[in-house]
C-alpha cells in the first residue's frame, strides 16, 4: 500500500511540475533508421495483381535523379514496395515514374516529402499500370 501512494504523490508531483511550466517542454528522441522518401507498391490496373518484378521507379527532384529496377526473374519480389537506394531520408518535391514492359507508363508529378523532427514523413504510393493493347 506504501509504494501505491508513493507512485501517486511522484504522478502527482509531475503534473503540478508540468502545470506550473517547471519541466522543459517534451525532448524528441530519434532513432537511427533511414526512411525512403517514396514508397511504391506495383499493380495490375485490371487485376490488382502485384507486379513489381521487371518494373523501375524512377524519382526526379530537380537535378536529383534516383532509380531502381527489380530484375524480371525476382517473381518472390513481386509484392514488395519498390523504393530507390539514394532518396533515403531526402525531402523533395519529386516527378515519381514507374516503368514496366508491356504496360503504359505511371507518373505522378509534384510529390511533395516533407521532412519530421527526426525523419521525412514517407510517401507510400500505389502505381496502377494499364497493359497496353
Amino acid at each position: 500500500m506504501r509504494l501505491g501512494r508513493s507512485l501517486a504523490s511522484v504522478g502527482l508531483l509531475t503534473t503540478l511540475s508540468l502545470a506550473a511550466g517547471c519541466i522543459d517542454p517534451p525532448v524528441t528522441f530519434c532513432n537511427f533508421v533511414g526512411y525512403p522518401a517514396i514508397s511504391v507498391s506495383v499493380r495490375d490496373a485490371a487485376t490488382g495483381a502485384p507486379i513489381a518484378a521487371g518494373s523501375t521507379l524512377v524519382l526526379v527532384d530537380g537535378s536529383f535523379v534516383d532509380s531502381v529496377t527489380v530484375p524480371e526473374d525476382a517473381l518472390d519480389q513481386n509484392s514488395m514496395p519498390l523504393v530507390t537506394p539514394h532518396s533515403i531520408e531526402r525531402p523533395g518535391r519529386y516527378q515519381v515514374t514507374v516503368r514496366r514492359a508491356g504496360y503504359q507508363d505511371w507518373r505522378r508529378s509534384d510529390v511533395l516529402v516533407r521532412e519530421g523532427d527526426c525523419n521525412v514523413f514517407t510517401l507510400n504510393l500505389t502505381a496502377r499500370l494499364k497493359a497496353i493493347r
